[in-house]
């Protein structure tokens, strides 16, 4: 059985609705906000309730990185695959600017996905008409609150996107050997902060919907 991961109740509220009205059946799993908390829940259910779990998909809402000329790679309500997480704000931080730690200190940052379960998402949510965005999405301690620093992080891992617990969850579904696909919901886009921009609630339903075909369809 599949482990369907969001950071909040707002977020997985509507899988549950979609699980009552459909045939989908999984285990959810409410993780909290942030790359600790996450990874912390999810290892104890993993370590207590999880032995029949064979993989993990990761789905929410997150905020679109803006490129230079102001042009952007997703859309408000788009939805996005991950390629590969990365733990992007995990190093020194100098302003809007990211330096980044040696290796040998922090461990590995970046966590690639299985090309071929990768593929197979993708095909399912196109033939359901949601063509998502495939890309690098980053993961972040502190949401940016500017342009600025989201464009510094774009640029030095050529981002679509970025999260607060992607990585984190990727690092355990690795270390216990499953499967793991992360899809999001563009809510806002990534810039001086302005919370009346920002689609939550629609975000949340999409991304909810898009985790709910791989969840039918999906063979792993």
């Amino acid at each position: 059985m599949f482990l369907a991961v969001a950071a909040t109740e707002m977020e997985m509220a509507p899988l549950g609705r979609i699980m009552v009205a459909s045939e989908v059946r999984c285990e959810t799993l409410v993780t909290g906000v942030g790359p600790v908390e996450s990874a912390l829940r999810l290892v104890r259910f993993l370590c207590t309730d999880g032995r029949h779990i064979r993989g993990i998909i990761n789905f929410g809402v997150a905020g679109a990185y803006v490129l230079l000329e102001g042009s952007q790679l997703a859309a408000p309500l788009d939805v996005c695959l991950a390629e590969r997480e990365i733990a992007g704000d995990f190093g020194i931080c100098y302003g809007d600017n990211m330096d980044y730690l040696p290796e040998e200190l922090t461990g590995r940052i970046a966590y690639d996905i299985d090309r071929s379960q990768l593929l197979q998402a993708g095909l399912i949510l196109q033939r359901n008409g949601l063509n998502p965005h495939i890309g690098t999405f980053i993961t972040v301690n502190a949401v940016s609150g500017t342009r600025a620093r989201g464009e510094n992080l774009r640029q030095q891992w050529q981002g679509l996107c970025e999260n607060m617990e992607g990585a984190s969850i990727a690092r355990v579904a690795e270390a216990f050997a499953l499967p793991f696909l992360e899809v999001r919901c563009i809510s806002n886009m990534v810039e001086n902060r302005n919370p009346q921009n920002w689609r939550l609630d629609e975000a949340c339903e999409i991304a909810a919907r898009a985790a709910s075909l791989l969840l039918r369809e999906l063979e792993l």
